[in-house]
């Protein structure tokens, strides 16, 4: 008889004890003064409060996991970009500084240029057999204009 006593209030203090857990979870739903929807743990004293039922389940590892794999591969796939962009970045300004070395070399070489076919009086070619063939005055112009050309051309 006692055994079932026991039993009988263990059961008791259990069912007291989950109601008090289930009582601990409860949120109440209440309008303020200013018609503003409240929601609380507790049940507020100046008004009147509606019980709300709150459903919860418990997350699955799987999904969690899933989850957690899928941002680290968009994490990885964001990485990815962020270093192919800058690795493309890196390359294109190792070519304009390439593009802007050409083109100082280029100047260079164009106003040594103008400034030999300026000061000289007679200018001449080459021959395959070693003669020179000296220019005619037509000819010196368009050299000379074609001397300035390639210096507005690479330094401007």
């Amino acid at each position: 008889m006692k055994a079932i006593t026991m039993t009988i209030a263990s059961i008791i203090v259990g069912l007291a004890a989950m109601t008090a857990a289930a009582e601990q979870f409860s949120v109440y739903k209440w309008v303020d003064e200013n018609g503003v929807p409240q929601y609380t743990d507790r049940p507020p004293t100046t008004a009147t409060a509606e019980r709300t039922k709150i459903h919860s389940q418990r997350t699955r590892p799987s999904s969690v996991q899933a989850r957690n794999e899928s941002l680290s591969d968009q994490i990885a796939i964001q990485k990815k970009r962020r270093k192919e962009q800058e690795e493309d970045k890196q390359r294109a300004e190792q070519i304009r500084e390439k593009t802007l070395e050409e083109r100082a070399r280029n100047c260079e070489q164009a106003r040594e240029r103008e400034e030999l076919y300026m000061g000289s009086r007679r200018l001449y070619r080459p021959l395959p057999n070693g003669e020179r063939e000296y220019l005619s005055d037509e000819e010196l112009d368009a050299a000379r204009t074609e001397a300035r050309q390639a210096v507005r051309e690479w330094c401007d």
